[in-house]
């Protein structure tokens, strides 16, 4: 073995040539016993150890069997040696840190798909809805190398509902906490989104993605329960209809299955007769059956309907019988499927118009007419206040109703007043309170709360009014009464809040403070110290007393004290900024809290340009003597003998172009807060209706005054006025009288 040649790698390795030496001395030494010559210029068995083949036929049988103990020797080594006997392919494959295949990590994304653009995250209520549309919640995987068009792929497979609009929507997040919190976008990159991208937004998928579309609105309504969206759900039947449907969708749907049960629960009975086989279906309340076979009589048009029907007709005659309408036969009808049916089409239909009409007054009357029919299933609404009472006592009442927590089918519920100690009864009431409600919003209430004698809650100038910055009103939750006060008088179609300064308004709707900033002028300050001293800011040079002042402002709220290099008109911006929105923030945030109680803010978010119709400027509900006059229906000389109305039988075509010429002349030169009276006087408002009705009646006495019956938008005027002061003086007597009376006055 000494003799022997050791063959080399050409890489030198000195363990890979000792295992190569001890190699070829096996594989020798297998050769020698079995006498066989083995060539000591044989190449070792690298990377195999199979030795050269004799040719010769008498050591074929040697041969196998060396090769045999070779191939095992060789296995026995490869497992000791593997990289010493890897192929050249093998070999390649190894080399390298980074030759094994890494797997590419996926995201669990959480994605909530909303069904409308929106600039806040959903209700929990409305969740459980949007699962049922096919939208809301699902668990999202997203691989971080997918581009923007695979995400897109990716989203409308998990939400089909999202190919028509094309990859026209973004994602939002939201910041911490629980209720409706407000989203911001999450920016995309200049390829767009990404998947890591989205695993560093989510925080590796640990909070909520909002897919929310851009400009289409997506369908809301109830999917089938075999559709594609629920595929993935588990399924499981319901115990009383024994319908199979996801298991999320089992909890609204259980609650409907039950009170379908209860109404259609009925009970088969067999005759007992051996020749009748026919089945009678009995309902399992005998009261009802006598409650439909019974009759009873109208008390307003004295007819007999079934008692079934009696209720939902006296309540349409009761509200025909104020405008003189004659109840026809059509509208005796029977609440039933078909019915509803054609309710839930034509609520459908207003829900889809008030959004796309173009005229603003419209979309209004479309919104409040779709929140009325709402709520003509819910108990009407009873405001109940004593003629006899003070004025606190009367303000203490109302302020108790408003303060009661309702839902907002409920504040949308059919609404009456009522005034114990005074006989007048009907619509006019109601529109006296709620004109009184709203001028209590601007003017004060009766109550002393901070050592006052009246609480206001809105300061300052005609069209520049803000909510009162006072800690009192917030802890009171006052702010949000008036909310309240104001929706539920613009569902009832009485009047706005006017006079609300510009920056209150956007700031209130909007919710962002740079628009309100844009609105904002030095009259919105309402306290006028403040104002003054801030206007100091406009002015090139100050006195020494100036400029102590605007230290002085800016040192009570926190800004810096300006100096030579300070930006004057920066600092403006900031002060005024600071005294008319950001220190009746929490006020403001009250105030929309009310509004939303009440239903009516899906317009004001959606429809920012119905914003004059919902928040008017004073000039614009300012009345003028021309809208009045075209409202007035003038009364004409009637001949007929037969006639209900005796006194105008009789009365003379002059007499009645006498009378009317005063009134006419009356309302011209009227100033607009005596025609605003005229309007509460007449209808119980200072909202004109489409029709004013007039009539002159014959005088009982000499001193009668004219009278007006406020449910039927009607005013009476005795003829005896032979002149224009005598028609003035008696008219005025009546204006006076419309802060305390209403009715028949």
């Amino acid at each position: 073995m000494a003799g022997q040649q050791v063959p080399t790698t050409a890489s030198g390795n000195t363990v890979q040539t000792m295992a190569q030496a001890l190699v070829t001395a096996i594989s020798r030494e297998l050769s020698a016993g079995h006498s066989t010559p083995v060539s000591t210029s044989v190449r070792p068995p690298y990377p195999s150890l199979n030795t050269t083949t004799p040719s010769s036929n008498s050591t074929v049988l040697h041969s196998n069997t060396i090769t045999d103990t070779s191939a095992k020797v060789n296995e026995a080594l490869k497992r000791q040696f593997p990289n010493m006997f890897k192929s050249k392919t093998e070999a390649k494959k190894g080399k390298g840190r980074f030759a094994r295949t890494v797997p590419i990590k996926c995201t669990e994304l959480t994605v909530c798909v909303l069904p409308a653009p929106t600039t806040v995250t959903p209700k929990s209520t409305v969740e459980l809805q949007l699962t049922q549309a096919g939208l809301g919640k699902k668990a999202v995987s997203v691989p971080e190398d997918y581009k923007h068009e695979d995400i897109v792929t990716i989203m409308e497979e998990e939400f089909p509902k999202l190919r028509p609009i094309q990859g026209r929507w973004m994602l939002y997040k939201a910041t911490g906490g629980s209720g409706q919190r407000k989203l911001s976008l999450v920016t995309m990159d200049s390829e767009g989104y990404s998947g890591r991208q989205l695993r560093s937004v989510s925080n590796s998928g640990k909070n909520i993605l909002f897919l929310v579309p851009l400009q289409e609105e997506m369908d809301t309504q109830p999917l089938p329960y075999n559709s594609a969206e629920f595929s993935k759900m588990p399924k499981v039947p319901c115990v009383t209809c024994n319908t199979t449907m996801p298991l999320q969708m089992l909890a609204l749907h259980a609650e409907e299955c039950q009170l379908n049960s209860n109404k259609n629960d009925i009970v088969i009975v067999e005759n007992e007769s051996e020749d009748d086989n026919t089945e009678e279906v009995v309902t399992n309340t005998a009261e009802t059956k006598t409650l439909e076979d019974s009759l009873g009589m109208c008390p307003i048009c004295q007819k007999e309907l079934p008692m079934s029907v009696l209720p939902y007709h006296c309540s349409l005659c009761a509200d025909r019988s104020f405008s003189n309408d004659k109840v026809s036969e059509d509208d005796i009808e029977q609440p039933g499927p078909s019915s509803t049916a054609r309710m839930s089409t034509s609520s459908e239909q207003l829900n889809e118009e008030w959004k796309t009409v173009e005229n603003p007054q419209e979309a209004v009357r479309l919104f409040l007419e779709q929140l009325r029919e709402g709520g003509k299933r819910q108990p009407s609404l009873l405001l109940s206040l004593d003629a006899r009472d003070t004025d606190e006592e009367r303000d203490r009442s109302l302020i108790s109703f408003y303060k009661q927590r309702r839902e907002k089918q409920q504040w949308a519920a059919p609404f009456s007043c009522h005034i114990q100690g005074d006989a007048a009864i009907g619509i006019g009431v109601t529109r006296h309170i709620l004109s009184t409600t709203i001028a209590k919003l601007k003017h004060g209430f009766k109550l002393n709360c901070g050592n006052a004698a009246e609480t206001t809650l809105f300061e300052g100038e005609i069209d520049h009014l803000l909510p009162t910055a006072s800690a009192v009103l917030l802890e009171s939750d006052l702010l949000v009464m008036a909310g309240r006060m104001i929706g539920h008088s613009l569902i009832n179609q009485g009047p706005a809040l006017s006079g609300l300064s510009l920056a209150i308004v956007y700031s209130l709707t909007s919710g962002t403070k740079d628009t309100a900033t844009t609105k904002l002028c030095l009259e919105d300050c309402p306290d006028i110290e403040q104002r003054e001293t801030i206007r100091l800011l406009l002015k090139d040079e100050w006195t020494e007393e100036e400029t102590s002042r605007v230290n002085n402002l800016c040192l009570e709220w926190y800004f810096t004290v300006p100096n030579k290099t300070t930006n004057k008109m920066l600092l403006f911006q900031q002060l005024l900024s600071h005294a008319v929105v950001v220190r009746v923030s929490a006020q403001v945030k009250q105030l929309k809290k009310g509004l939303k109680e009440t239903g009516v803010w899906p317009i004001v978010s959606f429809r920012p340009d119905v914003l004059p119709v919902l928040f008017p400027r004073e000039c614009d509900v300012e009345l003028a003597p021309q809208m009045i006059l075209q409202a007035i229906q003038w009364p004409k000389l009637q001949h007929t003998a037969e006639s209900d109305d005796s006194d105008a039988d009789d009365m003379l075509s002059e007499k009645l172009n006498l009378v009317t010429g005063f009134l006419r002349t009356f309302v011209e030169h009227a100033s607009p807060n005596n025609l605003r009276k005229l309007m509460k006087f007449w209808v119980g408002w200072e909202v004109v209706p489409r029709t004013l009705n007039l009539e002159i009646v014959r005088s009982n006495r000499p001193n009668q005054l004219p009278k007006a019956h406020t449910c039927y938008e009607r005013l009476r005027l005795p003829d005896h006025y032979t002149s224009l002061s005598a028609l003035t003086a008696d008219m005025m007597i009546c204006l006076q009288s419309v802060e305390s009376g209403f009715g028949l006055v």
